[in-house]
């Protein structure tokens, strides 16, 4: 292509690292690091469609989840910047180990407000126009997500509730559609699920990207399913690798469905 489009992709879960901090303190193994993560996606997501690199990091967001708002910590949730529990409902660190304040301060310093940092240079250089936060998404829903057992499509997005319309006159909502429709279809070639092969969402819980975002620039979450490379035939379990030619091509597949979505949102 010509010149690369004015959007930012943030990676926030595809990490799979301990922090030098908390090393020895965990209860989780490589494999529930691996699965807890979005696996796949520094890939899948690093495309040279977008004008500027992915924003990502390499640490597990069991141990530092840059969706979560800094303030959320144990005791009030399990599900916060530095998680208590998996999605399977494994402790995440040994009895007594869950990291004092003065370790959280430091951790977060090092490793969840350059995230952010990274984020905010990129938007105000004003050469963005729109956010995507990438993710990959189980096949079917984990024992504590409100899908609990139930199979999930092959592409999913998401759009905030608050987010009103940009300047080109395109709502959220209408552009998480938009991105759903041409992404799914193109993925339908790849895969397949017994749900919906793609759908557009409300994000009425979770993440704080979105919140932290959304009022100045388009947000969209796009996922795409792990049923797409976990399989026998591209994923190695006893190593916990994937096919990186597989994930390539996905990642070939994303780049077509991002240039086609942005030239649809950029006339809307």
């Amino acid at each position: 292509m010509s010149r690369r489009l004015p959007l930012l992709l943030i990676i926030p879960h595809g990490g799979r690292e301990i922090p030098d901090e908390l090393s020895g303190y965990e209860n989780v193994s490589a494999a529930d690091i691996f699965f807890e993560s979005d696996a796949g996606a520094e890939i899948i997501f690093n495309t040279e469609t977008a004008m500027e690199r992915p924003v990502s990091t390499s640490v597990s967001k069991l141990f530092v989840d840059p969706d979560r708002e800094f303030s959320q910590l144990h005791p009030v949730t399990t599900d916060g910047v530095i998680k208590m529990r998996t999605s399977m409902n494994r402790e995440v660190f040994r009895k007594n180990c869950y990291p004092d304040e003065i370790a959280i301060s430091n951790i977060l310093d090092r490793y969840y407000f350059p995230f952010h940092e990274s984020v905010r240079e990129a938007v105000n250089r004003r050469k963005i126009k729109m956010l995507i936060e990438c993710h990959t998404h189980a096949a079917v829903g984990p024992p504590n997500s409100t899908d609990a057992g139930m199979p999930r499509p092959l592409v999913i997005t998401s759009y905030a509730t608050h987010q009103g319309s940009d300047a080109g006159g395109i709502s959220g909502a209408d552009a998480a559609r938009d991105l759903a429709a041409i992404t799914g279809r193109l993925m339908m070639k790849e895969g397949d699920t017994v749900a919906e092969k793609f759908r557009a969402e409300a994000a009425e819980t979770g993440g704080c990207i979105m919140k932290l975002y959304g009022k100045s620039i388009p947000v969209i979450r796009l996922s795409v399913s792990r049923a797409l490379f976990l399989n026998d035939r591209d994923f190695n379990l006893g190593e916990l690798t994937i096919d990186r030619a597989r994930l390539l091509r996905l990642g070939s597949i994303i780049s077509s469905g991002l240039e086609k979505f942005y030239s649809k949102f950029r006339q809307g």
